[in-house]
């Protein structure tokens, strides 16, 4: 049986268990339930409590729409509700003598879907190799990324940086170094982590970053934001501020969320606008107090924290089989509305055709540019904006039996990244083992893992950083692992001045 224990944070002792020699605390707050009168307002405190609260379980996640992974046993919540501000550690060693790197996790999901403690995120191969590791939810949809004016923005990523807070404060009771915090993210968690690059009350609350399949350039103005909350307001039948929407039941946002979601990549991509091509409305909005302006204009301002950040080859490609799959008679036309959407003249055609992938067709080129567009280009910028060190990474690998350069898909790396493959193959079903196959390579799971904890203890993964002026290293995670220079040249130079 594991064995129970406690550990005092600042607001009170929490429980947790310790299992094979590492221990884990779940459902801890770091700030006050969001809902009720701090509705729409940045991150409260918690209030102090008496005892030793229960952190053997995982609390609730942010309220959001069901169904947001199909891997849903491995990335979606057990519950959702309203005291979500919370966060979970595993540690090898509680004690404050331990100094131990600290890792803390954002998760992924569009800022629609997600949460800091499902088993596919789990702390405990980092805990097993010597990283205190930090799972955190943050408010998600209408409630977290809903523009409702200055004061009332970008309320998910304040709750990040609260986080990160609360993780100076305590985490040395948990046997981690303040010193010594990396954040890390995929997807919109790698945005997330790309914005907390650039927010100034970020600034200090961690030394390192990992930022997987992020987009640099996934944040709007005041005027996009408000857009959206027009549309959604409306739908709702109630004034785009924050009075209007106070009292909007909880389930009542949580459909809006979707709707939004929803209206906002398939109406936009069908008509070939340009906007949607990000695919969630709910975004970080820049030109605001706590968003200046965007990572890209924003590099420098977090003099001395390294990255390390990459993508995988082919990130679009499951959801264009998706929409193929889904609407086989529309899936023509959604493709031309995707090639008109990335404005792809002959110039990008012919740097995809004449590159290091040979992309031919329609489908391919789409998947290709738009792969691109929304996630190689803008982290190529922004490591090229940095002057402090960048590592830049390529996720190549895919099952054998299928065609070269076609499979390295959205989110295939996320069970690499943590070496557990086995999670995978436990609770991913027929679904897991059509992405991974029967036998996916343990060693390249090892390798991409240990450039994460390399990263987290030594501030560097193991290859050379990117440099413009001298060679673009790339490292290239495949099933043979190399160095490539310039891995993505042709396409980078042909989106010169686009994106």
């Amino acid at each position: 049986m594991p064995e129970v224990m406690s550990v005092t944070t600042e607001h009170g002792a929490v429980s947790g268990v310790e299992s094979e020699g590492l221990h884990c605390f779940r459902n801890i707050p770091y700030a006050a339930p969001p809902f009720g009168k701090r509705r729409f307002l940045p991150p409260q405190p918690p209030e102090p409590w008496d005892g030793v609260r229960n952190g053997t379980t995982s609390g609730p996640a942010a309220p959001q729409p069901s169904g947001g992974d199909a891997l849903a046993a491995l990335y979606s919540p057990a519950t959702t509700g309203e005291d979500c501000l919370t966060l979970e550690v595993w540690t090898p060693d509680p004690s404050p003598e331990a100094k131990l790197p600290v890792v803390v996790h954002i998760h992924g999901g569009g800022y629609t879907f997600g949460a800091g403690s499902p088993p596919g995120y789990s702390g405990r191969t980092f805990a097993r190799d010597g990283v205190v590791h930090v799972g955190i939810n943050y408010r998600l949809g209408i409630d977290g990324f809903l523009f409702l004016g200055e004061g009332h923005d970008n309320l998910g990523l304040r709750d990040q940086a609260a986080a990160l807070e609360w993780v100076q404060r305590n985490i040395a009771a948990f046997g981690g170094d303040p010193s010594r915090v990396t954040i890390f993210g995929q997807s919109g968690g790698g945005v997330s982590v790309m914005l907390q690059l650039a927010l100034p009350a970020s600034r200090g609350l961690f030394q390192g970053a990992i930022a997987q399949s992020g987009c640099s350039m996934a944040t709007v103005d005041a005027d996009e934001a408000m857009r959206i909350t027009r549309q959604v307001a409306k739908g709702l039948g109630v004034a785009p501020t924050v009075e209007g929407l106070r009292d909007v039941p909880l389930d009542r946002t949580v459909k809006a969320t979707f709707t939004a979601l929803t209206r906002f990549a398939a109406l936009g991509l069908a008509l070939g606008d340009p906007r949607s091509l990000l695919l969630s409305p709910f975004r970080g909005v820049h030109d605001t107090a706590v968003l200046p302006r965007n990572p890209v204009e924003s590099a420098g301002t977090s003099p001395g924290v390294p990255l390390m950040t990459g993508t995988t080859t082919n990130e679009m490609a499951s959801l264009i089989e998706g929409i193929t799959i889904a609407a086989p008679l529309a899936a023509p036309f959604v493709r031309h509305g995707l090639k008109r959407a990335l404005r792809m003249d002959r110039t990008i055609v012919d740097a995809y055709a004449n590159g290091r992938r040979r992309v031919h067709g329609l489908g391919a080129l789409v998947e290709a540019g738009w792969t691109d567009w929304g996630f190689r280009i803008p982290t190529i910028r922004l490591v090229e904006a940095r002057p402090e060190p960048s590592w830049l990474y390529e996720f190549r690998w895919q099952r054998d039996d299928v065609p070269p350069f076609t499979a390295s898909h959205h989110a295939i790396d996320l069970p690499f990244a943590r070496d557990d493959l086995a999670t995978v193959a436990e609770l991913g079903g027929d679904i897991g083992k059509r992405i991974f196959g029967t036998n996916p390579p343990q060693r390249l799971a090892e390798e991409f893992h240990a450039a994460f904890v390399d990263f987290a203890t030594n501030g560097d993964p193991g290859w050379a950083p990117y440099d413009k002026t001298g060679g673009r290293v790339t490292k290239i995670f495949d099933t043979e692992s190399s160095i490539v220079n310039d891995a993505a040249g042709a396409e980078r130079e042909a989106w010169s001045g686009r994106r």
